[in-house]
């Protein structure tokens, strides 16, 4: 049979025999954690540093990028501009033509 030995709530341990066959357990009893105002105090002071530790990292991150050239960006602009050109008057063309056909429609 197992015997326990239970001490006084204000001692850390507990001390649990089991039968011969079965060692001996040794246990923390698990205390309520009173935040005292240091705690809190590094609690609000962690922010800042992950902040900072965030910054410094994208700041890393954005030197191994590789930045264009000033006249590859004014070609890719250009490309940009052109393709939205295109695609919104092809939009509009199909708006139009759309708009035409339900109008016909309508009309019967």
């Amino acid at each position: 049979m197992a015997e326990k030995t239970l001490k006084t709530k204000q001692q850390e341990k507990v001390k649990e025999v089991a039968s011969p066959k079965t060692a001996s357990v040794v246990r923390k009893e698990q205390k309520p954690k009173v935040e005292t105002p240091r705690a809190a105090e590094k609690k609000q002071s962690a922010r800042p540093g992950r902040l900072a530790t965030w910054w410094r990292e994208t700041i890393g991150e954005l030197r191994k990028v590789t930045w264009p050239t000033l006249p590859e960006a004014r070609r890719l602009t250009v490309i940009v501009l052109i393709v939205v050109g295109v695609t919104s008057l092809a939009l509009g063309l199909l708006d139009w033509v759309f708009s035409r056909l339900i109008a016909l429609l309508i009309s019967l």
